[in-house]
């Protein structure tokens, strides 16, 4: 016969052994019920606010990243909804479209055209047009002055130097091949230029 205390040790473990297992469990349960709140799934962030648009695999190659909008949100207006906004770097030779904001060679609003080395266009491509509002600030320019605005489809002289339309500081409104009006602004001017647009519906 077993003696009493080696039963009352015994009795313990067993008990102390069922209240772990029974914690254990009450801890799994609040981890799986909370999980999603304890770990929440990360999501990626948007570069650009771009309306959905067809664009082949190669066009969407393309894009041009851009920094997160959250230093400058984007103008909403009570006048018209932006269609799409952001910032780019227009490469030497390269044709691009300012309704969706890419890199493309059909459907192209403009072509940055480098003559020779030491002459450069803005040159407007598929009936879209421009006008040089000149070194103002970006917000200042509404959609009420776009809509008056005398485009043209003619080259814009970019050429380095006192013919040069469009120094950094400039702002540009246009009308896209699909008769969106916009406006951008030339931030940084040289062989390539980087410019923010927004293009409104």
């Amino acid at each position: 016969m077993p003696e009493p205390k080696k039963t009352r040790d015994s009795s313990s473990r067993v008990q102390i052994t069922v209240a772990l297992i029974g914690l254990l469990g009450v801890v799994a349960t609040a981890l799986i019920s909370n999980w999603n709140n304890i770990f929440p799934r990360r999501t990626a962030a948007l570069a650009t606010s771009v309306a959905p648009s067809t664009t082949s695999a190669s066009e969407s190659a393309k894009r041009i990243e851009r920094p997160p909008q959250g230093a400058e949100p984007p103008e909403q207006d009570s006048e018209h909804r932006v269609h799409s906004n952001g910032r780019m770097v227009i490469r030497a030779t390269y044709l691009y479209d300012l309704d969706s904001g890419v890199e493309q060679d059909a459907g192209a609003d403009f072509w940055w055209e480098h003559e020779t080395m030491k002459t450069w266009f803005l040159t407007p491509q598929n009936g879209a047009a421009f006008y040089v509002v000149g070194p103002v600030k970006f917000e200042s320019v509404k959609w009420s002055d776009m809509e008056h605005f005398p485009y043209s489809t003619e080259k814009i002289n970019a050429t380095e130097g006192a013919a040069n339309r469009i120094p950094a500081g400039t702002v540009v409104a246009y009308r896209t091949h699909k008769g969106r009006l916009g406006k951008l602004i030339v931030d940084d001017y040289g062989f390539n230029l980087a410019i923010r647009w927004r293009t409104y519906d």
